[in-house]
């Protein structure tokens, strides 16, 4: 997979039930390089009124779901996690159950914790936040107004 990470899907569907970690946070930190994220409650029926919230959506919405990740029937999807659940499980049960070829769709190996074991490339995103003040400024009639007064 190393060497191919352009010719497939990589799916992270990381998901934590320790409310401590957030796994949209910690795939914007790393993930495997041109991983797509598979937000497991986005991507899970959005009824109220069930007894959890990780019922299979329905078609329509998984289809819609998919789509706006980029994903195709045709594709070649390789799941992965970094989570103790194991959630690229159900993300892959998610895709077979939906119709994707199960020939096409795979739950890489030892997840992400393995792929970091092993030294493999890995995008790391960091970023800190500088404070900005913007000065907006109207000039008329030869006066300056500023905006953020």
């Amino acid at each position: 997979l190393s060497k191919n990470t352009n010719k497939v899907k990589i799916v992270d569907a990381s998901w934590h039930l320790v409310k401590t970690r957030n796994a949209l946070e910690e795939y914007n930190k790393e993930h495997i390089e041109n991983a797509i994220f598979f937000d497991l409650d986005k991507n899970s029926n959005q009824k109220k009124d069930l007894p959890h919230g990780h019922f299979l959506p329905s078609a329509s919405e998984h289809e819609k779901n998919i789509s706006k990740m980029g994903i195709l029937n045709t594709d070649r999807i390789i799941i992965y996690c970094y989570s103790d659940l194991i959630s690229s499980c159900r993300a892959w049960f998610q895709f077979l159950y939906f119709g994707h070829d199960p020939k096409l769709v795979s739950v890489l190996n030892g997840g992400l914790k393995k792929w970091i074991k092993e030294k493999k490339i890995i995008l790391f995103i960091s970023y800190s936040l500088v404070s900005v003040f913007i000065v907006l400024f109207i000039v008329h009639e030869n006066r300056t107004i500023n905006m953020n007064e």
